[in-house]
């Protein structure tokens, strides 16, 4: 018995890559609804404003190998974070706990 895919984790108004097909160039998404092994997506279209991508599996899921129709609804993954992000939570708690001390 093999063991039962689980979707990374997301959450509402994570930004992630959607993928309409196979090989093309990534958009950006943002997660609308997260359900059980799919998510709906709002996917940004230049020019054109954006759309809701719904039952978009994740780029990974195996069971998209044995239900090819699926992937016409197009596959998503993480976007990478921005390391600037790390650096500038790491300087807030440094300040944080310096004003902490000075109370």
């Amino acid at each position: 018995m093999s063991a039962v895919y689980q979707m990374p984790e997301v959450s509402l108004g994570d930004w992630v890559y959607f993928y309409g097909h196979e090989g093309s160039d990534p958009s950006l998404g943002v997660v609308q609804k997260v359900g059980q092994g799919t998510v709906v997506l709002w996917v940004l279209s230049p020019g054109y404003g954006g759309s809701d991508r719904p039952s978009v599996h994740h780029i990974d899921d195996p069971r998209l190998l044995d239900n090819a129709e699926w992937k016409r609804y197009g596959t998503w993954q993480h976007k990478p974070r921005d390391p600037r992000i790390a650096i500038l939570s790491e300087r807030v708690a440094a300040l944080e706990k310096k004003i902490e001390k000075g109370k």
